[in-house]
């Protein structure tokens, strides 16, 4: 990551946040912690496939000023750590339109062990009032990449966003489609990375009270992981979520 890249970004997040935050209130917050574990993780520079238990925290937040996300994985065999910041603070907001908000969109993506990595995103996107839908976001990224030692260029990235609620049933999940980008060993081949998670609240049946407690199946289709092309993962993965 360059340091001129590095600066810009620390500034215009500055800017964003010091222009709203005379007026800034948290208007609502989910934190999260998710257990899952699957037996069809891909190893796209050996082609193997093995099993994976995977604890990840999350929180969210909407603000008057605009939202804030953060998830951190870790993973085990082999053991590592990823995760992602996103601050997206708020432009417009249409009245009486299917375009809820306009939002500039600033991401890390930060990994260790296999993932090891410093990415960081820049761009915007739009909520959208989509039927039945809690939330519908679409964004567009410039990657500004971790060269990881292989001088890997920065490219692209379009990120889908959805969430639905129907009593106890949720569906959510998000889709990334990157483009292709140079290394010093050839292309690093574009690709997309599906994930979604479709759960069932059992908090009422057990009686609790203290948030939902979900359980449920996410599924990843990860076509050209890492960029290598032809290496597809297809991983389903059982999992238990509890909100606080």
């Amino acid at each position: 990551m360059k340091i001129k890249t590095i600066k810009k970004l620390a500034l215009v997040t500055a800017i964003a946040m010091c222009s709203t935050g005379v007026s800034a209130k948290e208007l609502w917050s989910d934190f999260s912690i998710t257990a899952m574990t699957g037996a069809d993780y891909l190893e796209p520079f050996s082609g193997t496939e093995d099993d994976r238990s995977v604890v990840t925290i999350e929180h969210a937040s909407g603000h008057t000023w605009g939202s804030t996300f953060f998830f951190m994985d870790r993973l085990s065999n082999p053991d590592e750590v990823y995760g992602e910041l996103n601050i997206n603070p708020t432009l417009y907001k249409p009245q009486n339109s299917f375009v809820k908000e306009v939002f500039l969109g600033l991401q890390t993506e930060y990994g260790s062990g296999d993932t090891d990595q410093n990415n960081y995103l820049l761009g915007g996107g739009v909520s959208l009032d989509v039927p039945g839908f809690q939330y519908f976001n679409v964004a567009y990224y410039r990657r500004f990449q971790d060269d990881i030692g292989i001088q890997r260029e920065d490219n692209n990235q379009i990120t889908v966003t959805w969430g639905y609620n129907k009593g106890n049933f949720r569906y959510d999940g998000f889709l990334d489609i990157v483009d292709s980008t140079d290394t010093m060993f050839g292309k690093s081949e574009g690709g997309f990375n599906f994930t979604s998670q479709i759960k069932y609240n059992i908090a009422p049946m057990l009686g609790l009270d203290t948030g939902r407690l979900d359980v449920g199946i996410e599924y990843v289709y990860w076509k050209n992981k890492f960029g290598v092309d032809g290496q597809t993962e297809h991983n389903p993965n059982l999992l238990v979520k509890w909100h606080f």
